[in-house]
């Protein structure tokens, strides 16, 4: 085989996409070795043909054919399914009517830039820029593939407007007893203790979505896994007694027949919807005024103004970036016992805040 369809057989190969190229070719049932050899096999098969295509001047494939390639390869990989729609539909709704039959090699810098800009100018522009992301990693996929040898789709966001940055909506702290007042009366249990866990443990709503029971790893502690976590480093939930309770009162109704710990009542072996909770807020008449992302905004509040914890504390229970690597890799294994007692002052606090408009 030639060195060429060499490097394009091991590029495909270690993508592991031969199968999901929607050319037709159904992965076999195969396992262990025999699946590693066979998949090999298709990577040089297809490998070699591109290389005759490619030395005799053969037709490059067109940008739609590689964005089913690059979705085929990519989706698997989203963690949520609805992540996986917006990708999809992102690029089928704004990128492949204007641009999906043009041959990779005959894109222009001003093609690409006409797409992302006309989302741009529907009033889309964090759209845009992620569509910009997502065009650049189809054409670096291609590459990988040996359909091109490059392609001038780097750096389309330089042609954008800045995305405006809006804080998300958050109450403030003299408003948090109505606000868990308002929670206690949701009608539905799952969705009003998933509430309640959200602002005891202030974590992202994604990461307490889609958490599972065998991720709390002792009655006290919950690790989230590094692939569900926004920089993908695991991070430590320590647990307060109140949370812990609302555990108790989600394992007796869903432990048995899920994995999740906030099930979905329709289908139990999945995790409730993205969206279940922030339209939970709405209907309890928070729109426009909290957000799942506010409960971080108010513990951050409430915590740092205590002075009674480090700012380190709180930022590594908030999983913020440190910009230092050095600091960051030590405050991974630091703070947890200062943490811990934060967290149950915390609980605490919210108790007392809900004690008092009860008095």
């Amino acid at each position: 085989m030639p060195l060429r369809a060499k490097k394009y057989a091991r590029a495909t190969h270690g993508n592991g996409i031969h199968y999901a190229l929607r050319r037709g070719v159904a992965r076999p049932p195969l396992r262990g070795r025999q699946a590693r050899i066979a998949v090999r096999r298709e990577a040089e098969r297809w490998a070699a043909k591109r290389e005759t295509e490619l030395r005799g001047g053969g037709t490059a494939i067109t940008f739609g054919e590689a964005a089913e390639r690059w979705l085929s390869w990519r989706l698997p990989g989203l963690s949520h399914a609805n992540s996986q729609r917006t990708v999809e539909q992102s690029i089928r709704d704004y990128v492949l009517p204007v641009i999906g039959s043009r041959r990779l090699d005959e894109l222009r810098r001003a093609d690409l830039v006409d797409v992302v800009r006309r989302v741009a100018a529907a009033g889309k522009v964090e759209t845009a820029h992620r569509l910009g992301q997502r065009i650049r990693a189809i054409l670096d996929h291609a590459v990988d593939h040996g359909d091109i040898e490059s392609h001038p789709g780097a750096g389309l966001s330089r042609v954008l407007p800045a995305v405006a940055k809006t804080p998300m909506a958050a109450v403030r702290a003299a408003e948090i007893p109505a606000l868990l007042a308002a929670i206690e009366t949701y009608p539905e249990p799952v969705t009003r203790l998933g509430l309640l866990l959200l602002a005891h443990t202030f974590t992202r709503t994604n990461e307490l979505i889609g958490a599972q029971w065998r991720e709390i790893r002792d009655p006290e502690t919950w690790v989230i896994p590094g692939e569900r976590m926004k920089r993908g480093l695991p991070h430590v939930v320590p647990l307060s007694r109140q949370v812990r309770a609302i555990l108790d009162e989600l394992r007796s109704m869903t432990e048995e027949e899920s994995p999740c710990i906030l099930a979905s009542s329709q289908n139990p072996r999945c995790s409730i919807s993205n969206n279940t909770l922030l339209f939970a807020l709405y209907r309890l008449g928070y729109k426009g005024r909290m957000t799942g992302h506010g409960f971080r905004a108010v513990a951050s509040s409430v915590l740092n103004e205590s002075k009674l914890w480090g700012k380190d504390a709180v930022e590594r229970q908030l999983a913020h970036r440190e910009t230092d690597e050095v600091r960051e890799a030590y405050h991974r294994a630091q703070y947890l016992d200062e943490r811990r007692k934060m967290m149950a002052w915390w609980s605490d606090y919210l108790d007392e805040s809900r004690s008092r408009t009860q008095a």
